[in-house]
């Protein structure tokens, strides 16, 4: 921004006055103030704001050199030109020691003197706009690593951005900065006309009270094409027009002059940093907009780490809700559940483990091995995963802790890395003592009643719902005159005596009601030596399978 520059310009002579604010304000960019005396100027600075003072040095009260000294109490800094008639070498060396930038004769050619004048001028502010320049921008580079260090020392972010939005304000020397977030996560700016403010820092009150509540607390409307120039990555240095245009802050006290940069998180534009001026209008020199870039980078980074770690802390909330929630699952069932690492080592046991190994609590076993618990190794070496890679083992084991003996049906897996290389095993058992007692009551129990079926002197045969022969016990064979080998898997009609019987005619009737039959028949009709009376059954699973039928013969039936 091209800003108009004001210069001071203090004589007792009018006509040397009115002759340097016509030579100096041609061009449009200086702006020439007059005093005639040193008192009058020394209260326009302080109550202005000048970049060069232009001063003769016979006035009188005070002259030149004694109001050199007395600017110098006042600002330090601000460019002294001493424009007098006099030229004694003493003069000169006394202005020089005492702070004057340069001395010029009066005298001359006017059109060269002026032309000398003015360029001794814009040289003195250009210097002095170096000056402040590269202070404030070292004072920035030193904002930017006090900045990286609190977000490195592990305060609040929050309170961090608070006080690096702060130390940057006072590093630039601006009246405000602010830090806005973009509403939405998507560059497409026909998405988005709005900022939210985040962190600000103001060196003198602007906005009334209402309306920093206001900015605070309220997504702020922005025009579209500001949106567009800093979703591209533009840095904005605005000038007169376009803060009157794009200020979305306006309210009772323009800006006089406004820089913003775009802040970018993993690669895309999330928000903006505003740096306004509302006092006095800036030059912003390139130095401290690299500085600022710097900046606003830091700044960016720091956000983009802060969302990184809410998104780890969110990970491991999620993880170790996830982890509690399979925890009490893996606690709830009744089933052994545990994983090792490759060297046999326990990393995870649950409850019922636990108590399978006799440890206090499920945490006890992590670290250790089955050798350090009475129970002793818990799966022989057919079941050694370590040695068959890749591969799911079963087995059945009888474990004998004290009097008691445990029977484990056990199956254990290999888990891999992403690489595929086995890093340990996971082993699921089930306590089945009590079915293995009540599998071997059931056989003793099949063993007596196939002992008692063999003994009886009735035939039985057991036939599907198609008459297909299943099963038959000794004494049906005699009856049959058969042989178990030639009659199981065939129909009844194969059978002579049985055909002779229509026993499965009276089968499929069985079948179709669901009603016993009883029938006698006849030795005319078998050819056999005695009559034999049948009697036929529904037999129902109770698990619900296939119905089957049951067949009685008894050649000793008497009514």
């Amino acid at each position: 921004m091209n800003s108009e520059v004001r210069v001071l310009h203090v004589d007792d002579e009018p006509v040397i006055c009115d002759l340097t604010k016509l030579s100096l304000e041609k061009g449009g960019r200086l702006k020439v103030d007059v005093a005639s005396s040193a008192e009058e100027a020394l209260d326009l600075i302080r109550s202005g704001s000048y970049s060069c003072i232009i001063s003769d040095y016979e006035m009188p009260i005070m002259n030149g050199l004694d109001f050199l000294k007395e600017v110098r109490n006042i600002d330090q800094d601000i460019p002294f030109i001493l424009f007098s008639g006099r030229g004694r070498e003493t003069v000169i060396i006394d202005a020089i020691n005492t702070g004057a930038d340069f001395y010029i004769q009066k005298g001359g050619e006017p059109k060269a003197l002026f032309a000398e004048l003015k360029h001794k001028v814009e040289y003195a502010i250009q210097q002095r706009n170096t000056r402040i320049a590269l202070k404030r921008r070292d004072g920035i580079l030193e904002a930017v690593s006090l900045v990286a260090n609190l977000f490195l020392g592990g305060e609040a972010f929050d309170r961090a951005l608070q006080e690096a939005i702060t130390l940057f304000g006072l590093a630039t020397e601006v009246d405000t900065v602010r830090l806005f977030r973009l509403n939405s996560d998507s560059e497409d700016t026909d998405t988005h006309h709005s900022i939210k403010n985040i962190a600000s820092w103001t060196r003198i009150t602007i906005q009334t009270d209402e309306q920093e509540q206001y900015i605070k607390n309220n997504n702020i409307p922005v025009e579209k094409e500001l949106l567009s120039r800093l979703v591209r990555g533009e840095t904005l240095i605005l000038n007169a027009s376009e803060i009157q245009m794009y200020d979305p802050l306006k309210g009772g006290i323009s800006a006089k002059s406004i820089v913003v940069f775009p802040v970018f998180v993993d690669q895309k534009v999330w928000g903006i940093f505003w740096f306004a001026d509302y006092m006095s209008e800036r030059t912003w020199t390139g130095v401290e907009i690299d500085a600022l870039l710097a900046a606003s980078a830091m700044i960016g980074s720091a956000i983009q780490q802060d969302q990184m770690r809410r998104s780890l802390i969110a990970a491991k909330e999620e993880y170790a809700s996830m982890y509690a929630l399979m925890r009490r699952l893996c606690d709830t069932v009744p089933d052994i559940l545990w994983a090792k690492d490759i060297d046999g080592s326990f990393l995870f046991v649950n409850q019922a483990g636990s108590h399978l190994l006799c440890a206090e609590n499920t945490s006890d076993p992590v670290g250790k091995r089955e050798e350090d618990y009475p129970c002793g190794l818990i799966h022989h070496g057919m079941l050694e995963c370590k040695n068959v890679s890749h591969h799911n083992i079963n087995g059945r084991i009888s474990l004998k802790i004290g009097s008691e003996v445990t029977e484990l049906d056990i199956i254990t897996v290999p888990f891999v890395n992403t690489e595929g290389n086995q890093i340990g095993t996971v082993t699921l058992g089930r306590d089945i003592t009590n079915y293995c007692k009540i599998e071997q009551g059931l056989r003793i129990s099949e063993k007596r009643y196939e002992n008692i079926i063999r003994a009886i002197h009735i035939g039985i045969l057991v036939v599907s719902g198609d008459g297909v022969i299943k099963d038959i016990n000794p004494r049906a064979l005699e009856l049959l005159d058969a042989r178990k080998s030639e009659i199981i898997g065939t129909s009844l009609s194969k059978n002579r005596i049985l055909r002779e019987m229509e026993v499965s005619d009276a089968v499929r009737e069985v079948i179709s009601t669901g009603n016993g039959i009883s029938f006698l028949t006849s030795r005319s009709v078998t050819r056999t030596s005695e009559d034999l009376y049948c009697m036929v059954r529904l037999l129902v699973p109770e698990n619900g399978g296939e119905a089957e039928v049951l067949i009685t013969l008894d050649p000793h039936y008497s009514e």
